[in-house]
C-alpha cells in the first residue's frame, strides 16, 4: 500500500529528498497458478507457482500442515507433503490472506 519515490531537489539542504505515500491499500492476497508435480508421496517436495508468496506462514495439503516449506521468491514456494496427508486441495497462507487451489493434489 506504500509508494516510495525520490526528488532531485528539496529537503533541508535542497539536495533532494526521499518520500513515501501510504495510500491505504491492503497487501495483495496469495494466488497459486499451478503446482508441480500434481501427485506424490509423503516427503515429496512440491513447487507452488503463483504470486504474493513473500511472508508465507503455512502450507497445507487437504488440511494437514506441511512440516517443511521454503519461500524461494514472491512467485514460488517449495513444500513437502506431510505425513498423514490425503488427496485434496493445497492451501497457502500469508499475512495478507489464504488461497486454496481448485485442483486437487493426489497423495500416492
Amino acid at each position: 500500500g506504500k509508494i516510495y519515490g525520490a526528488a532531485r531537489s528539496g529537503g533541508s539542504t535542497n539536495w533532494g529528498t526521499i518520500f513515501s505515500l501510504d495510500v491505504g491499500l491492503a497487501p495483495p492476497k496469495p494466488k497459486v497458478s499451478l503446482f508441480s508435480p500434481t501427485s506424490g508421496a509423503s516427503g515429496q517436495k512440491i513447487l507452488l507457482w503463483g504470486k504474493n508468496f513473500l511472508g508465507t506462514t503455512a502450507v497445507s495439503f487437504n488440511g494437514v500442515p506441511s512440516l517443511t516449506f521454503a519461500v524461494t521468491s514472491s512467485y514460488s514456494v517449495y513444500a513437502a507433503v506431510p505425513p498423514g496427508a490425503t488427496s485434496g486441495p493445497i492451501t497457502i497462507t500469508t499475512p495478507a490472506g489464504t488461497f486454496q487451489t481448485s485442483s486437487n493434489f493426489t497423495v500416492q
